[in-house]
């Protein structure tokens, strides 16, 4: 299967391009990690706290979660974070990975995307059981986003770059 373009390899660019690719990854991530930390400040994600979130709590007069409310979430989540993990998932298949992890960390992600997106409703109108759904979402999600994080964060700045080895001065001016 081919992907992308096969000549562009992530740790045989230029010193700026890897600099370009560092910060969309951890400026991701610092995003990833604010995630869990609103998440935790609404729900101390727990089942618990996640269930009561969704469908509201007498003990605090807490109102379930409208319709509205759910739609306008879910219909921001659908336009971003899939084109988020899209744009992860391209940067991971930029690396030398083996194909199995690629194809592996793709549909672990998309999955995990796709029950984080359709766990509120389940949650709110079916089933406080439904937190397991999303919370699986949540782990899928965390595991594949680590995947693409670290393979490219490591082959762009651990591994030895053939690029950056030659002897040739014009080739290593920019690193």
């Amino acid at each position: 299967m081919r992907n992308f373009n096969t000549r562009f390899r992530l740790r045989d660019t230029d010193r700026q391009i890897r600099l370009v690719y560092t910060w969309f990854l951890l400026l991701m991530f610092v995003g990833f990690v604010f995630t869990f930390v609103w998440a935790h400040s609404m729900t101390d994600l727990t089942p618990k706290g996640i269930a009561l979130h969704y469908r509201g709590s007498p003990e605090n007069f807490g109102e379930p979660m409208s319709f509205g409310q759910l739609a306008e979430t879910t219909h921001f989540h659908l336009f971003t974070m899939p084109v988020v993990f899209m744009i992860m998932v391209h940067v991971l298949y930029l690396t030398m990975g083996s194909p199995l992890v690629k194809m592996l960390t793709t549909w672990v992600a998309f999955v995990g995307v796709t029950l984080d997106l359709v766990s509120p409703w389940l949650i709110t109108y079916v089933s406080p059981l439904f937190v397991l759904t999303l919370l699986t979402g949540d782990v899928l999600m965390t595991i594949s986003f680590l995947i693409m994080f670290a393979i490219p964060m490591y082959e762009m700045w651990v591994l030895n770059h053939p690029f950056m080895m030659r002897g040739d001065a014009d080739t290593n001016k920019f690193s």
